[in-house]
């Protein structure tokens, strides 16, 4: 298996060389080659113009440490980049995010731009703070949570606060963040981002720690039968606390109240 293995990275890599050798011999103005690299290895091939754009391809776990999180493609030299830059978040683009012709134009070489995965030792990421990070299942159908109703919630949410005197900058911190997929992969990305308090609107605790990859130690407390009404119809989710920070377990509290129960029926 791992000679096959070897052999087809070898053949991906031969044929990405080809498809950049080709892609270079256009020589169109204002085209840039896009390839996308790890460890030496070319994974990924395409072109970005001024009016097209391309989609970032996601890492294979076989490619990251044990320990590491891969946090996107970066078109700086990986020794340019630390964990501890105040504009980390500038310098890469995630997996499955947009390229952009204004985001790689001042990096090409020869009109291409080798992307590089980024990768960090957790240990040595900074923890960015905030009061809560509240997880939604945006996958509509299933959960009948939109986008909009988390901006009620957010609103609501924040007025309680402050009525409770946490302070303007704490508020400002807060993080309301959608995960689409399905439950698997929705939920192997809040494992990823490694920041998540609060999971709203996914299923059981069974689901989430079989159907997804949570483990069940990972779940700190859970409320289950959550009415959401969604296109006249009674849908009954669960929430998950995933930490036991005590402003997490203050939402959590408020996420049971009447008052936010009150926002979904």
């Amino acid at each position: 298996m791992i000679k096959i293995k070897k052999i087809i990275l070898l053949l991906l890599a031969f044929s990405s060389a080809f498809i950049l050798a080709s892609c270079a011999a256009k020589g169109l103005e204002k085209e840039i080659n896009v390839v996308f690299e790890v460890d030496g290895e070319y994974i990924s091939c395409g072109k970005v113009t001024q009016f097209d754009s391309i989609f970032t391809p996601e890492l294979d776990e076989a490619y990251i440490p044990l320990g590491y999180k891969f946090l996107g493609w970066t078109p700086y030299e990986l020794n340019e980049v630390k964990p501890t830059d105040p504009n980390l978040k500038d310098k890469y683009v995630p997996a499955g995010k947009m390229v952009h012709y204004s985001e790689v134009c001042d990096k090409a070489l020869n009109s291409t731009v080798v992307l590089k995965a980024l990768m960090f030792d957790k240990a040595d990421i900074p923890v960015e703070y905030h009061y809560v990070v509240i997880a939604w299942y945006d996958k509509e159908t299933t959960s009948g949570i939109t986008a909009a109703k988390m901006d009620e919630l957010l609103t609501a949410l924040t007025n309680h606060l402050r009525s409770t005197g946490v302070s303007e900058d704490d508020i400002k911190s807060i993080v309301i963040r959608g995960y689409d997929g399905n439950v698997g992969a929705s939920t192997g990305k809040i494992v990823d981002d490694d920041d998540v308090d609060i999971m709203f609107g996914w299923g059981s605790a069974e689901n989430v720690t079989t159907t997804g990859v949570l483990k069940p130690e990972m779940l700190k407390e859970t409320e289950a039968n959550y009415t959401i009404m969604y296109n006249g119809a009674a849908k009954s989710r669960t929430i998950h606390r995933l930490t036991d920070k005590p402003t997490a377990i203050l939402v959590m509290e408020w996420l049971k109240s009447d008052e936010c129960r009150a926002l979904f029926n």
